[in-house]
């Protein structure tokens, strides 16, 4: 074993000896005496290229020693016969990478198996790597296909480089790999209850491709629980273009919350029908109170129609605000005497705020603020209508998956890493999360434990294929 070891230790000295000094030296004997800032260039390029190609060697090398070492186990001998040798592709961030690796045939029922996939958790046929695909949807959370894909393109290989670097991803790379995504969910937090919690929302409408022409609705809720500093405090965003995410939302609040202790639930929005709608599944007990308020910029926007008049706007404020019906409406009746071209637009905002009254006192009596106007454009207009353009159904269901995860300051390439390998979508706690291996303090010799002992503790998985 130690023998072994060494041989290893040695073998990689010599890769990084051998690599260091053969791209100095070229480097070097091409220096002149001009002080071309070019030369500092090109010694940066130089060591840069050495520290991918012995990064690339290294796990040419280790996965091949895994092979091997599986090879010539005692467990190998006793469940597989060798079938074949094959070597395989896989483009990591260091640039792509070929290795050679045994096909083993099972002896109870002949299906194959192939031990470095397996062990590494490496999917047959895929050409990128787990981490390049990880990095591809945590980016893409907040970019948009091209973006990903340049920023994928630079990152892979040499950092130093003048010229112009190969493209390995395209845009409809990129979407692939989204669209072929599955993340684990993350278990609630359990946080402090208060006293109260506040719930905004709204919608937005999104244009869509292969859909008849139809733009589609994505509906929004944000949970927090009280605003600091313009800031919402510990805030949750929920959207879907269906309602799952009002039972998403309640059970985001049933596992978060202690919902006994929750005594006043604030409901605010622009005033739509299935808003208001949504006061009657957020009674969590019988002595809660549900109270719904008007959003006030869409109040302010019905006035401001209204009047076309600061100083009436502000005296119609003052109306609504102390419950004035009769005088309300007495301007209402003088706006239309006066401005019969306007009929149309004045009967329409009358009824708006009729319709809103109690909602828009709540909004004063409670002092209440719904930024929600500016949590729909951070949240979606961002990134599905800041610029012109339409997505299939499909592609905003998983963008809007995404979105979620990165709004809600989750970790989007744990959680794509924890269900790579599952089909089925998996629930994870923080605390027990373990990703030492993507760490650089893990330790070496569990790394020298999976190459050089024998695999005995791996579960046989007759149900693996490989070809």
């Amino acid at each position: 074993m130690n023998i072994i070891l060494q041989n290893y230790n040695d073998l990689l000295k010599k890769v990084i000896f051998d690599t260091f000094s053969q791209n100095l030296k070229e480097n070097l004997n091409n220096i002149d005496a001009s002080g071309n800032v070019m030369n500092y260039v090109n010694l940066l390029s130089s060591l840069d290229d050495s520290l991918c190609e012995i990064a690339k060697n290294t796990l040419v090398t280790t996965f091949e020693a895994i092979n091997h070492s599986y090879s010539i186990s005692h467990d190998r001998k006793k469940k597989y016969d060798i079938k074949s040798h094959h070597e395989r592709s896989i483009l990591t961030i260091f640039g792509e990478i070929t290795f050679k690796r045994t096909f083993f045939k099972s002896k109870l029922n002949g299906k194959l198996y192939c031990h470095v996939d397996r062990l590494l958790g490496l999917h047959k046929y895929d050409y990128f790597d787990p981490y390049l695909k990880a990095i591809v949807t945590s980016y893409a959370s907040n970019n948009s296909y091209h973006k990903v894909a340049s920023y994928l393109n630079d990152l892979i290989g040499n950092r130093v480089s003048i010229n112009d670097k190969f493209n390995y991803f395209s845009r409809q790379t990129v979407r692939n790999i989204i669209m072929s995504s599955i993340f684990s969910n993350q278990k609630p937090v359990i946080k402090d209850t208060p006293s109260s919690i506040y719930i905004i929302a709204d919608e937005k409408w999104i244009h869509t491709q292969n859909n008849k022409g139809k733009d589609v609705m994505m509906k929004s809720i944000v949970v927090f629980e009280g605003i600091h500093n313009h800031k919402l405090i510990n805030k949750h965003v929920f959207a879907s273009l269906d309602y799952s995410f009002l039972s998403c939302s309640l059970d985001y609040i049933y596992n978060t919350y202690d919902t006994d202790k929750i005594k006043c639930v604030y409901l605010m929005g622009d005033g739509a029908s299935w808003i208001k709608n949504l006061r009657n599944y957020f009674q969590f007990n019988k002595n809660i109170k549900v109270i719904y308020g008007l959003d006030k910029f869409h109040f302010k926007q019905a006035l401001h129609h209204l009047c076309l008049d600061k100083v009436l706007e502000a005296i119609v404020e003052s109306y609504v605000i102390h419950n004035n019906k009769f005088d309300f409406n007495k301007i209402c009746d003088s706006l239309l005497l006066k401005h019969h071209h306007r009929s149309d637009t004045i009967v329409n905002k009358q009824n708006y705020i009729l319709n809103n009254w109690k909602y828009i006192i709540n909004l004063y009596k409670y002092g209440l603020s719904c930024p929600m106007e500016s949590q729909i454009s951070h949240n979606l207009a961002d990134l599905f209508t800041s610029r012109p353009k339409a997505y299939s159904v499909k592609t905003i269901v998983k963008l809007t998956e995404l979105r979620l995860l990165f709004k809600n300051k989750f970790n989007i390439k744990k959680l794509f890493l924890h269900n790579f390998n599952s089909k089925e979508l998996l629930t994870i706690n923080t605390k027990n999360l373990n990703f030492n291996i993507f760490d650089r303090q893990y330790n070496n010799s569990n790394i020298m434990n999976l190459i050089y002992e024998p695999f005995y503790s791996i579960p046989y998985d007759n149900s693996y294929h490989s070809a």
